[in-house]
């Protein structure tokens, strides 16, 4: 066979699915074009394509079966034609026997793409404004709702040994637990990776910022080429951010998002938080120290503050909610 056909066997199988982008397209297009031999090899594919009822799914292929219902059907076509006598290319004339040999070569590819990834096909989700309060299911029982516009490209099938998604937008992802297989999200630059994670994804406008609530994620800026450049870890309560512009990949706690947004909002939005996070970034960024009873240490509540709002007037709420009172000594506030 042709060494150089066979550059072009994996790319003509992406066609014949559906699955070649517009440059690749193009790209087996011309060199169909470039020769006879070229078209009669890339015939003889399709021709085997349409011969062979491919309905595969995932460890399900028999070869032999396969191949002798292409010859069947051959011989099927050949007793309903009338003999002429034609002078033929060498390839018609050999068809079936071309044929027979294409369709293990067909199949035996398909059984090696089976060995690295399932035999399927890829799938989109993407925010619907008719309906945003939409939870998307993904194949592994992993969770998306976008929070505004974006979209998510995953296969049918997961592969055996990771779990792999195309995202852009922002949207909550909740990832199913599976230590085996490893999630990661493929953004522009930026893969993010995790095992069973509860996380807000925002890629939008060359800045992506990872919210993490629960489990552990590994941001990692990707080259290019591809390749890894950088990772750091983000754990529950603290923010991942990653700015296209600069390069600059970095961590933040808590406490340091809300400072941040503080600064630029002058406004302190708690949703859902425990009471125990809420005094830690209250200590950070009022540079105070607060007693906390520890049976109140673990309960969530959903507070707002302005910058308007004295510390003070921010602990009176909180003990307020609990029927509590606010007491200061010795540069310490006690929520009794």
């Amino acid at each position: 066979m042709n060494l150089v056909n066979e550059q072009y066997d994996a790319m003509i199988l992406r066609y014949l699915e559906g699955q070649c982008s517009q440059d690749e397209a193009l790209a087996l297009l011309s060199w169909v074009a470039e020769s006879e031999e070229n078209r009669l090899y890339f015939k003889s594919f399709t021709d085997v394509w349409s011969l062979t009822d491919f309905d595969l799914k995932e460890d399900e292929i028999d070869v032999e079966a396969a191949l002798e219902s292409v010859n069947l059907k051959i011989d099927a076509i050949e007793e309903t034609v009338e003999p002429k006598v034609v002078k033929m290319p060498w390839l018609r004339r050999n068809f079936k026997y071309v044929s027979g040999v294409a369709a293990v070569l067909v199949l035996a590819l398909f059984l090696g793409f089976l060995l690295t990834k399932p035999f399927n096909s890829t799938l989109t989700l993407a925010y619907d404004a008719a309906n945003p309060e939409m939870i998307y299911q993904l194949p592994d029982n992993s969770t998306v709702a976008f929070d505004g516009e974006g979209s998510v490209m995953y296969p049918k099938h997961f592969a055996k040994d990771g779990r792999a998604v195309q995202f852009e937008g922002k949207a909550l992802f909740d990832i199913a637990k599976d230590e085996e297989r490893p999630f990661v999200i493929h953004c522009e630059g930026l893969d993010v990776e995790v095992l069973g994670t509860s996380f807000m994804l925002d890629a939008r406008q060359g800045q992506y910022i990872v919210d993490l609530y629960s489990g552990k994620v590994r941001m990692t800026t990707i080259d290019k080429n591809g390749n890894a450049i950088e990772h750091i870890d983000i754990l529950p309560n603290e923010r991942g951010v990653w700015s296209a512009d600069n390069d600059e990949l970095k961590m933040m706690t808590y406490a340091e998002v809300k400072q941040e947004e503080l600064t630029n909002d002058h406004v302190l939005d708690f949703n859902n938080v425990t009471l125990s996070t809420i005094v830690e970034t209250l200590e950070y960024i009022y540079e105070i120290k607060v007693n906390l009873p520890e049976a109140y240490a673990s309960e969530k509540v959903t507070m707002r503050f302005s910058e308007e709002d004295s510390v003070e007037e921010v602990l009176e709420t909180i003990a307020t909610v609990f029927g509590l009172h606010v007491t200061y000594t010795d540069d310490v506030y006690s929520i009794r």
